[in-house]
């Protein structure tokens, strides 16, 4: 698991693990924990160690599929994704509406986002963004060139990292959706970003590719990050592998 995922997580466990983590920790769990699955906090996080995590592609097609192997960060569970070239799995997108990655991003200290990815079968390198959809409309990312190994991509939440969608909708403002995002969606392709009202999804031209995708985290500002400097190493580590295992025996 990367760095910043892993603070993530911990984000979330602070409540359970105030007494491990000493005082460093408390400030932590009181000041920026939010109430899980409530809405977007530097908590939200998807490991994938049971299901897909709610990661999808609508109605039709095959959905992204939860795949039990070994992932980047050692630990079990990854998420595979195809597109064919055509029917309704033409062009490689997935979105989610889960309320943890739902609501005001800025509000929440939300500043980025951070997942693993690698294409496993098809043409590489492979463009891929990240979009949210909200007030404003949809705003894409600018790409990322992921190629045929494992490796963490980090996308910066400022509006000169991102385009508003012709025809996306909104007040074609970034604030406005950041503020209260209804969909966040991962996509991939090498064409122009367009919007499709038919499922009100964003898509990057038609590819044939199968990627993978592990531990989507939100990325909190700086303030938590230097706080979360001061927890042991070894309290993380313990608190991932409790997590993981957790997750494995609510999926049994």
């Amino acid at each position: 698991m990367t760095t910043r995922s892993t603070m993530a997580w911990v984000l979330r466990r602070g409540r359970r693990s105030v007494a491990r983590i000493g005082a460093a920790g408390a400030v932590i769990a009181v000041g920026l924990m939010a109430t899980d699955a409530v809405a977007i906090s530097t908590s939200s996080l998807d490991t994938f160690a049971t299901t897909n995590e709610g990661w999808q592609i609508g109605k039709a097609g095959v959905q992204p599929t939860q795949v039990s192997g070994t992932g980047p960060d050692s630990q079990i569970g990854y998420l595979s994704h195809l597109s064919d070239g055509g029917s309704s799995n033409g062009k490689w997108l997935m979105w989610n509406d889960q309320p943890r990655w739902q609501g005001n991003y800025t509000a929440a200290g939300v500043t980025g986002i951070s997942l693993a990815a690698k294409v496993s079968s098809g043409s590489s390198p492979v463009s891929m963004r990240i979009a949210f959809d909200g007030p404003g409309g949809w705003f894409s990312s600018s790409p990322v060139s992921v190629g045929g190994g494992w490796n963490t991509y980090s996308f910066s939440l400022t509006q000169a990292g991102f385009s508003h969608v012709a025809a996306g909708g909104g007040t074609g403002t970034f604030a406005d959706t950041m503020a209260a995002v209804t969909r966040f969606e991962v996509l991939s392709g090498a064409g122009a970003v367009g919007y499709r009202a038919a499922g009100d999804i964003v898509q990057a031209g038609i590819s044939t590719n199968t990627i993978l995708i592990d531990t989507i985290a939100a990325v909190p500002e700086p303030s938590a990050l230097a706080l979360m400097a001061a927890v042991p190493a070894a309290v993380i580590g313990d608190l991932v592998r409790r997590r993981r295992r957790s997750s494995r025996s609510r999926g049994s």
